[in-house]
């Protein structure tokens, strides 16, 4: 079996596993950026994988130079996962309009630099910056451009004059005014369920106090899945369940961020 044959039945496997995750993307768009930052690349494309097991939809935006360095390597690193696809460059702000967030997992001191100046001069750099004007979270891997991040100090990026790390923070602390949020690569996927979370109780709360109550569908299943959560919440009902019955985690979490009410008969 040669290394090709492999790559198929390795995202084979992946495609099969993920439906029993429930990985449906139920949970909406997140568009991913990646810069030309190189640092934690691993734990980067692990941390997007999680997002797209987890139920998001996932489409990726690569600037020229992370194409350059490692486009091909992330596409193969991601085949087989479902619901993830490389960005439309004509139409990135229909997609960003349907996004519920923009990660940016990989973070370089160029693009800080830009953003911080209010210069997007390519469509990875446009993302985020649009993204910050409609009041979207952006959610942003620090690692990249820490001075004192592990990562850069392995590649001795960590050796600059107190002047040139002060630049740096700066920039960091203007792209935090702008509303962009920061976190460690490894607690990127935490970062981001947490905040849409949090962002989607406030909804909730405010839909439940200004609409009127939901009716409830009586359904008569061993197991209730996210994807009937789902049509419940189209439907604008709840769900009562028979006794026994056997609700799936993730359409329990699934239920709570929608306000789908679960109600056992």
């Amino acid at each position: 079996m040669n290394e090709e044959q492999i790559q198929r039945l390795v995202a084979e496997v992946i495609k099969r596993v993920a439906v029993r995750l429930e990985a449906d993307g139920d949970r909406g768009l997140i568009i991913a950026v990646f810069t030309g930052a190189t640092v934690e690349f691993d734990e980067a494309v692990q941390q997007v994988r999680q997002l797209i097991l987890q139920g998001y939809q996932i489409q990726v935006a690569l600037s020229q130079a992370a194409e350059g360095l490692y486009g091909q390597v992330l596409r193969d690193r991601l085949e087989g996962f479902p619901y993830s696809d490389r960005i439309d460059s004509v139409k990135w702000f229909s997609a960003l309009h349907d996004a519920r967030a923009v990660v940016v997992p990989l973070l370089s001191v160029n693009t800080l630099s830009k953003l911080a100046l209010l210069i997007a001069d390519n469509v990875p750099a446009n993302i985020v910056l649009h993204a910050l004007f409609m009041g979207k979270p952006v959610i942003a891997a620090r690692n990249g451009v820490d001075p004192h991040s592990e990562g850069r100090k392995k590649l001795g990026f960590n050796q600059g004059t107190a002047a040139l790390n002060a630049a740096v923070k700066d920039r960091l602390a203007t792209l935090s005014d702008y509303g962009c949020r920061f976190t460690d690569v490894e607690k990127l996927g935490e970062a981001v369920k947490s905040i849409l979370e949090l962002k989607h109780q406030r909804h909730l709360k405010h839909s439940i106090t200004s609409g009127p109550p939901r009716p409830l569908s009586n359904i008569r299943q061993k197991v209730i899945t996210a994807a009937q959560v789902t049509h419940a919440h189209r439907a604008g009902s709840g769900l009562e369940i028979s006794s026994g019955c056997l609700v799936t985690p993730l359409a329990r979490d699934l239920a709570s961020r929608l306000g789908v009410v679960l109600r056992a008969v």
